[in-house]
């Protein structure tokens, strides 16, 4: 028994020993971690996830990585979780997250939230992606006006589908709800692909997102963009007039725009390492593609840039929040 129990603890003192070998060895001289993952706030399929694989991939695609950086989807609380999760990584080099405006917004809507966007490193911006309004193709809607007149003449009885109740697309519906006096209802689902099908079922009279998320269906004619939010039209939609040209108000909606971020304390060095492969891959021309095909917008800030952004968003963000009553209390 004295040998199986000395056995024993020798077995966990080498595991012990390991393990701290095994953290040492995360910081390498250059700080370049030998092995990386990506935080995301959605599910399989959600707009983070997909954005995440697609930047993993053209990584690879242009030699600027060796080997894969797995997804890892943490979906709880609509980026409460994922925040979570990255926080309790202080430190390390191996994770960085893909992150979006519900990263900013929904703690602010949470009384004693835990975490914030305080509690992470800015690594680079990457993209904003235009928001527009659209319907089915056979929609009786040929301008966002007029669905914004008919939702005025019935109230409660259209339908606004889109993601979580934080995210950019919920939020600026609720917005133009505010500015116009009117009043819709709001339909939820995880990812673009499910708000699509139940626009396209009719359990939906109308959605916000971004130009990537309707593109296919727009070429095949099954959905019309009807409306650009904001006040300048978009190089991929040059005849879709904006909200503010069809007397829509749209000043000062959110802003859809994607980054990454990494775990709180991150070596300067890791955060650079990270920071100069995501400013590389936005010169490519893949990335510039990409950007093109989707109708987005490339926005490259360095770290310290981002940082700045954020604030700026999250100022803005919180009065958004707080004009419509969603503020925590």
């Amino acid at each position: 028994m004295r040998t199986s129990t000395r056995l024993g603890a020798c077995l966990a003192a080498v595991t012990l020993l390991l393990s701290g070998c095994g953290i040492a060895q995360r910081h390498s001289a250059n700080g370049v971690p030998s092995r990386s993952e990506v935080v995301v706030h959605t599910g399989p399929g959600g707009g983070s996830d997909v954005f995440a694989r697609q930047v993993v991939k053209m990584l690879q695609d242009d030699k600027l990585i060796d080997g894969n950086w797995p997804v890892r989807n943490e979906t709880a609380g609509s980026g409460i979780g994922a925040m979570s999760y990255l926080k309790s990584r202080r430190g390390r080099e191996d994770s960085v997250a893909a992150i979006t405006p519900t990263w900013l917004v929904t703690p602010l809507t949470l009384d004693g939230a835990a975490v914030s966007i305080a509690d992470v490193q800015p690594i680079a911006g990457l993209l904003v992606e235009p928001q527009v309004m659209a319907v089915r193709a056979d929609s009786k809607y040929r301008t966002a006006a007029d669905f914004i007149a008919d939702a005025r003449t019935h109230p409660d009885s259209l339908v606004q589908v889109g993601g979580s109740v934080t995210a950019t697309d919920s939020l600026t519906g609720q917005a133009l709800q505010a500015r116009t006096k009117t009043k819709w209802s709001f339909l939820t689902f995880a990812d673009s692909g499910q708000r699509i099908a139940a626009l396209l079922r009719g359990d939906a009279q109308m959605m916000i997102g971004s130009t990537g998320d309707f593109s296919e269906q727009v070429r095949a004619g099954k959905i019309r963009v009807i409306g650009a939010v904001g006040d300048k039209r978009l190089p991929a939609l040059p005849n879709v007039p904006t909200l503010a040209e069809e007397g829509v108000p749209s000043a000062g909606l959110p802003e859809e725009f994607r980054g990454f971020v990494g775990p709180p304390d991150m070596p300067a060095q890791t955060v650079a390492y990270y920071q100069d492969l995501l400013r590389k891959l936005s010169t490519r021309p893949d990335w510039k593609k990409y950007a093109e095909t989707d109708g987005d917008v490339t926005k490259f800030l360095d770290a310290n840039q981002f940082r700045t952004y954020l604030a700026q968003q999250q100022a803005s963000l919180k009065n958004l929040v707080d004009q419509l009553g969603l503020a925590s209390r």
